[in-house]
């Protein structure tokens, strides 16, 4: 584990916040290049990229405010300016909501772009899983086992001095497989916002499952964290979309479909 990557005279170069930048970048790329594909300007892009990422950063320090609200109440600078701290399902909504807004005033196809950024999110949050890694957030369950990891006694998952399930190892790896998984979707799309549907009920079942094995305090609802809860919202939000939209596209798909066979009747 190595929370410090290396060190400029006065400057700390962390290592948590050189794979949060470097997933960054993952996200750009890819959104950059499946922007070009949908025939969306180099500017309008940076515009829209810019202002999403600022907002969807901006929500998920709001969110775990609001999650740590006690914490926050005895020391606010400390919460606010903390180098973690991020609940990621409130930067994708805050994100998301951005997107929309920016969507409707460069008058591009809203689902088109939440496609796009849905089909990166997962790699850059692999990135920013292995930061949480070298950092020691976002930690696993207490377990001995061979596969178990002892952190430093000065990191969050050190503080008990046992070894706890390197648990964003997992997450990375199964983010990075989702990834995988809806880029092959991305050849055989049917409609306009299957990629993002698919995202959320992918992420949701494997986020809800890999909470069981979280060792870090993270608030909870009824009998579930609070993540749990989310994720749970989010699959059924996504599968009820799913099937409502899809119906839609093949139904408006139908109208053209038998003109061309009325038409080939004709010329026939």
């Amino acid at each position: 584990m190595f929370p410090i990557l290396f060190k400029l005279g006065p400057i700390t170069i962390y290592t948590y916040g050189v794979f949060v930048f470097l997933g960054v970048i993952a996200f750009y790329f890819i959104c950059k290049k499946q922007a070009c594909k949908e025939g969306i300007s180099r500017e309008t892009f940076s515009h829209i990229f810019f202002w999403s990422l600022i907002w969807g950063f901006l929500g998920a320090r709001i969110v775990y405010i609001l999650v740590e609200w006690r914490w926050f109440l005895s020391s606010p600078l400390g919460v606010i300016f903390s180098r973690s701290g991020f609940v990621f399902y409130g930067g994708v909504s805050s994100g998301i909501l951005a997107l929309y807004i920016l969507a409707k005033k460069y008058k591009i196809n809203f689902l088109k772009s939440a496609d796009i950024a849905a089909l990166a999110i997962p790699l850059g949050h692999a990135f920013g899983r292995v930061g949480c890694f070298f950092y020691g957030c976002c930690y696993g369950r207490a377990v001995e086992s061979k596969w178990s990891v002892l952190f430093p006694s000065e990191s969050p998952a050190g503080f008990g001095g046992v070894k706890v399930i390197p648990i964003q190892l997992y997450s990375a790896f199964f983010l990075v497989l989702i990834f995988l998984f809806l880029l092959i979707l991305k050849k055989y799309q049917k409609f306009n916002g299957q990629i993002l549907l698919s995202y959320g009920i992918c992420y949701g079942i494997f986020r809800f499952i890999i909470e069981f094995y979280r060792g870090d305090p993270r608030g909870g609802f009824l009998s579930f964290s609070t993540s749990q809860f989310m994720a749970l919202i989010v699959v059924i939000i996504s599968i009820f979309f799913f099937f409502r939209w899809r119906p839609i596209r093949q139904a408006q798909g139908r109208p053209e479909q038998e003109k061309r066979v009325e038409g080939r009747r004709r010329g026939a």
